[in-house]
């Protein structure tokens, strides 16, 4: 800009074409005063109060933020601002524009003493005003200076100021904030709740080095209904968090003011509620609750369903003894009743809410059929008359690859019942190992382990070749139809010659596959080996002379190696022992 200037002051003096000295002095002076303007106005940045901003103490003049202090300037809003509320304070910048006969614009920043200056009208107090308030301040003192030309007036840019955190956070104190800074975002600036930590220490920088640091934890739920917003005027607003993040109202997580304190207490009362709502379980109490604050903590009611009754068990006055009110009931026989009956039915504390929905409506029972079928998918049935055959119709019937050696159905109903046995024998297993186990009980756990789980009694080969309709069983909403590919080959593995696949040639017994793999290594354990049958997971001792089917699988183990020099020490160390304690039994 000044390089601008010069240049063109030189051009003047060249020329000498611009009129007299004097009328090129006024118009230069213009020129500087217009630069000199336009960079004072990009220097007005809000923000005096955050560290590293404000007035040079040498120059005085307004500087621009560097490095990190850019970050913190950064105002994120979630709505516009409503100048109806917005409360102007210290640090706040104010652009005033004048039209009409001359043009003026001034950037009004509020002083720490909550004053606003404007240049050639008088100074005004607007801290504490609306921003409408402090429009129509500015705009009548303007309009009395400047009569008969239009004023507009609007927010700049917003402050900087100090807020408090107390309470039941991990970092209580002061923090630098903005006016749409909400409750629950100076909440997490705090760290967050104390029964959110994840962990006992933490790192904080003391000197310039970061040190670890153990947190003296308080074993006690937060409070987010009863948080106090207290304002400078002494005031207090209830803040009820939980309700905000519940419905999404957001008057419920109010911003906060200059000087505020936001204090976080521990959790006082409960309520509950079970049944037909999206998040049952217990709720913080406030007094003046009703059920349809508690079903909007619980994230609304369940529509899948109509409700059939609604029952509230209290506990009597100062006994440990509970009634059961029923507050409505669409049963055969009673009267009808909605939600919205009794939806402003009050509460207490440790009350419990039941809202009962009709079971199993309107639901839809399917199958599932994937493997070698013309058309994999979901399947409608109908339980007790819908049969297996039925449903492979449905999915186009079986492929020319499909095997029936080893399809089966699964009923994922029983796969997640628990068999009580079962796992009483694992817990002791895990605890003495497997001397703890007798005979039996080591027999049902293999047993067990090699049993799966859900798999329905149904032989394939019977329904789909010999229309044995025994076989064809009624299906259950959510049974597992599996039809796998053909298998033309046999697994030889373990310690053979030549492990791996070997076509499949029907009527063959183990001798020809075992020949093909090569035979036994040294190392092969021949006792233990075995024919694994594809059609029942069945483990049979290997026979040379077995008839070998479609998907089999021959797998002969390692033999253990016997360690004869630790046998031979284990041996003398039990005999030396032994007749040590031969000659103390005679000692005596």
């Amino acid at each position: 800009m000044l390089k601008r200037i010069i240049g063109l002051v030189l051009t003047l003096g060249i020329l000498g074409t611009a009129g007299s000295v004097a009328a090129q002095e006024e118009e230069l002076q213009r020129l500087v005063n217009e630069s000199q303007q336009q960079q004072d106005d990009l220097q007005q940045i809000p923000g005096g109060d955050l560290p590293g901003l404000g007035q040079d103490l040498v120059s005085g003049k307004i500087r621009l933020p560097t490095g990190e202090e850019v970050e913190k300037l950064r105002i994120s809003q979630d709505r516009e601002i409503d100048p109806d509320t917005y409360i102007v304070g210290p640090g706040d910048v104010i652009q005033l524009y004048v039209w009409g006969e001359f043009d003026l614009s001034y950037m009004l920043q509020v002083d720490p003493e909550g004053y606003v200056l404007i240049p050639t009208v008088g100074a005004f107090d607007v801290s504490g005003l609306t921003l409408t308030e402090a429009k129509a301040h500015v705009l009548d003192a303007a309009l009395d200076k400047y009569p008969g030309v239009d004023v507009t007036i609007n927010l700049a840019s917003m402050r900087f100021f100090t807020a408090y955190v107390t309470g039941a956070v991990l970092k209580e104190g002061s923090f630098t904030i903005h006016p749409t800074t909400r409750v629950s975002d100076l909440i997490e600036l705090a760290g967050g709740y104390t029964d959110e930590l994840r962990g006992t220490s933490f790192q904080d920088d003391v000197g310039g080095q970061k040190v670890t640091r153990v947190r003296q934890i308080v074993n006690q739920a937060t409070s987010r209904r009863s948080i106090q917003l207290i304002h400078g005027d002494n005031t207090v607003e209830v803040v009820d968090l939980s309700m905000f993040l519940a419905t999404g109202n957001v008057e419920l997580n109010p911003y906060v003011r200059m000087g505020d304190v936001v204090k976080v207490t521990f959790r006082d009362k409960m309520m509950f509620v079970f049944g037909a709502v999206n998040r049952p379980g217990r709720h913080e109490f406030q007094p003046g609750d009703t059920i349809e604050d508690l079903v909007n903590l619980a994230q609304g009611l369940r529509l899948d369903a109509p409700l059939v009754r609604v029952e509230l068990w209290r506990f009597r006055s100062g006994t440990e003894e509970t009634e059961v009110i029923e507050l409505g009931s669409n049963e055969e026989g009673k009267p009808g009743f909605t939600y919205e009956d009794i939806r402003h039915v009050e509460l207490q504390s440790n009350d419990m809410l039941f809202i009962r929905a009709r079971s199993l409506w309107q639901q839809m029972p399917t199958t599932l059929v994937y493997g070698e079928v013309k058309y994999r998918g979901r399947y409608r049935i109908i339980p007790g008359v819908t049969r297996l055959k039925d449903v492979v119709m449905m999915a186009g019937g079986l492929s020319k690859d499909a095997s029936l050696i080893g399809a089966k159905v699964v009923r994922t109903k029983m796969r997640s019942k628990i068999d009580p046995e079962l796992e009483r024998l694992r817990s002791l297993r895990r605890v003495t190992g497997l001397a703890g186990l007798d005979g039996e009980d080591k027999a049902y756990l293999k047993t067990k382990a090699r049993e799966q789980k859900g798999r329905a009694s149904v032989d394939f080969e019977r329904l789909f070749i010999e229309n044995d309709e025994d076989q064809n069983i009624f299906l259950e909403s959510g049974d597992v139809i599996y039809i796998p590919t053909k298998r033309r080959t046999i697994s030889v593995s373990g310690q053979m010659q030549k492990p791996g696949l070997i076509d499949y040639k029907p009527g063959l017994s183990v001798r020809y596959y075992m020949e093909k793999a090569g035979g036994y290594t040294y190392e092969a354990n021949k006792g233990g080996a075995r024919l694994i049958r594809a059609r029942t997971a069945t483990r049979e001792e290997l026979d040379l002379k077995s008839i070998v089917g479609p998907g089999d699988e021959i797998w002969v183990p390692q033999r253990e190696r016997v360690n004869y020099w630790a046998f031979f020490q284990s041996t003398m160390r039990t005999v030396a022992e032994t007749l040590t304690l031969v000659v103390l039994v005679r000692s005596f």
